[in-house]
C-alpha cells in the first residue's frame, strides 16, 4: 500500500492560473549556443539554457515583472546568488591563498612594519582622504634610521637571522619533536615552521635537525612549498589532512565560493534584465525629483 505523503495537507487547495513572463535569448542566427530562458512568476525568477539553470527567490522584490527587473539590472552579483539556489562550494585555490596570507602575515609585518588606514580631513578643503600610517616599524624602517645614523645596528633585530643551536642534551625537555630545541629563530616564522613539517615534499618525513629547514627565510624556497600548498589543497581533503598536520590553526581556513558557472549564469541575468530595459520591454525606473 502506498503511503500518504500528502497527509491530507492539500486537501483545501485550490487551483488558479499563475501570471508569468517568459522570454528566450539567443543568437540571431538561431544557434543554441549560450542559448537561455527567463522566466518570471510571482516572487522568483528562474534561468535555464545552454549556460546551466538556476532560481532566484526576493519575494519583496519580485511582485512584478518591471520591479524584478529593476532589481536584477544592476545587483552585484554576489547579492544575486546569495538569493539563489546554488550553493557555495570548496574553493582550493583560495584556501591555498588563504592559508598562505596567513603564514606571511607575520613576516611581512615583521619585515615591513605595521601600516593602518587612517582617514584624514583637509582643513581647507574638508575634503576626508585615507592615508597609511605606521603603527609600529619592522625591519626595513629600522634599518633605514641606521643609515642615517639615527639608531646603532646593534640594536635592530634580523628577523631573517634562523641559527642552529649547539646540540645539547636535557632529559627535562618533552620527547615530542620542537624546533625551538635545534633553532634560534623570530616568532614571525612559527606559521611557515609549521607548515615545513606538514608538507610531504618539504619536512613531514624529518625532524627539525633537518638544515633544510632554515631555508624558508629565502623566497625562492618558500615559493616551492606554496607550490606544494596549492597543490595539496586543491581537493578538500587534502587541505583538511594538511591542516591537521599542524598545530598552528584552531578552526581550518578552508575557503568556498561560488563556481565561475554560477557567477556566469547569475551575469546573464543581470544582462538579461538590462537588454528587457534597453529595448523598452520594462521603462527605466524613475529617478526622485
Amino acid at each position: 500500500m502506498e503511503k500518504n505523503y500528502l497527509r491530507n495537507d492539500l486537501d483545501t487547495h485550490v487551483m488558479t492560473e499563475s501570471i508569468s513572463r517568459s522570454f528566450d535569448f539567443r543568437r540571431e542566427d538561431g544557434s543554441n549556443c549560450y542559448f537561455f530562458n527567463m522566466t518570471w512568476s510571482r516572487g522568483k525568477i528562474s534561468i535555464s539554457g545552454d549556460i546551466g539553470s538556476m532560481v532566484l527567490q526576493c519575494w519583496p522584490a519580485m511582485s512584478s515583472l518591471e520591479s524584478s527587473v529593476h532589481w536584477g539590472h544592476n545587483a552585484d552579483l554576489d547579492y544575486l546568488l546569495g538569493k539563489s539556489s546554488a550553493k557555495e562550494e570548496y574553493d582550493g585555490e583560495a584556501t591555498a591563498r588563504e592559508l598562505i596570507r596567513i603564514a606571511n602575515r607575520e613576516v611581512i609585518e615583521a619585515i615591513n612594519g605595521y601600516w593602518i588606514d587612517d582617514c584624514f580631513k583637509d582643513p581647507e578643503t574638508k575634503i576626508y582622504s585615507s592615508k597609511k600610517r605606521l603603527v609600529h616599524s619592522g625591519m626595513r624602517q629600522d634599518l633605514q634610521k641606521v643609515r642615517k645614523g639615527e639608531l646603532d645596528r646593534d640594536m635592530i633585530d634580523d628577523v631573517l637571522l634562523f641559527e642552529k643551536k649547539e646540540e645539547k642534551k636535557s632529559w627535562s625537555l618533552p620527547h615530542e619533536d620542537n624546533p625551538n630545541r635545534y633553532w634560534s629563530f623570530f616568532e614571525c616564522w612559527n606559521t611557515w615552521v609549521d607548515l615545513w613539517k606538514a608538507l610531504e615534499g618539504f619536512g613531514l618525513y624529518h625532524d627539525y635537525t633537518d638544515d633544510d629547514l632554515k631555508n624558508i627565510t629565502k623566497s625562492s624556497y618558500r615559493r616551492k612549498m606554496r607550490e606544494e600548498i596549492e597543490s595539496v589543497c586543491y581537493y578538500k581533503d587534502g587541505a583538511i589532512s594538511l591542516f591537521q598536520n599542524t598545530s598552528s590553526f584552531d578552526e581550518y581556513p578552508l575557503q568556498y565560493n561560488y563556481s565561475y558557472n554560477n557567477y556566469r549564469i547569475v551575469a546573464a541575468l543581470r544582462w538579461a534584465c538590462q537588454r528587457l530595459i534597453a529595448e523598452g520591454v520594462v521603462q527605466p525606473e524613475k529617478v526622485a525629483a
